[in-house]
């Protein structure tokens, strides 16, 4: 039997209803990569190697982006890799946040004087509450207990 046009329309439809379930983990990545990114410039500028943590984080962000983009060619909500990302991430921010208060704050991040302590703690505070925030959202998306699952149910009844 051919498909009609409707029924491509409505398949692309949902597809992209269950892809954009993860719309909120694809931007904060974006954010993670670009800070981590950041982090790995200017600790290549003072040749210093603490720049192999943001590097590792980068290639993390690349994998969580790829299996992000793989979301629009399956209906599996299961994304093992993002998660166990953002759980390095929010262990890298606590490290961070536990040398920043120790003499050692130099050799990790020494492109940063005294006063940028407060600042990465504002930082890795900030990349720690976004990373639970995420895997919130990734708990409630493997649950189908997100508002879009809810969503895409609906549509599907009603097509």
């Amino acid at each position: 039997m051919k498909k009609t046009a409707d029924d491509v329309k409505k398949e692309q439809s949902l597809s992209f209803m269950y892809f954009n379930r993860f719309l909120m983990l694809r931007y904060f990545t974006a954010f993670m990569f670009f800070t981590n990114l950041y982090w790995f410039g200017m600790a290549l500028t003072c040749k210093s190697w603490s720049a192999i943590l943001p590097f590792l984080l980068m290639i993390g962000g690349i994998a969580v982006t790829l299996e992000l983009t793989s979301k629009l060619h399956t209906k599996k909500s299961a994304v093992p890799v993002s998660k166990g990302y953002y759980i390095a991430q929010i262990s890298v921010n606590l490290a961070i946040i536990l040398v920043s208060m120790t003499p050692a704050y130099s050799l990790f991040l020494p492109f940063l004087n005294g006063k940028g302590q407060f600042c990465v703690i504002g930082i890795a505070l900030i990349g720690i509450l976004m990373s639970v925030m995420v895997l919130l959202k990734i708990k409630k998306i493997t649950n189908d207990q997100d508002r879009q699952f809810k969503v895409i149910k609906m549509f599907e009844k009603t097509n």
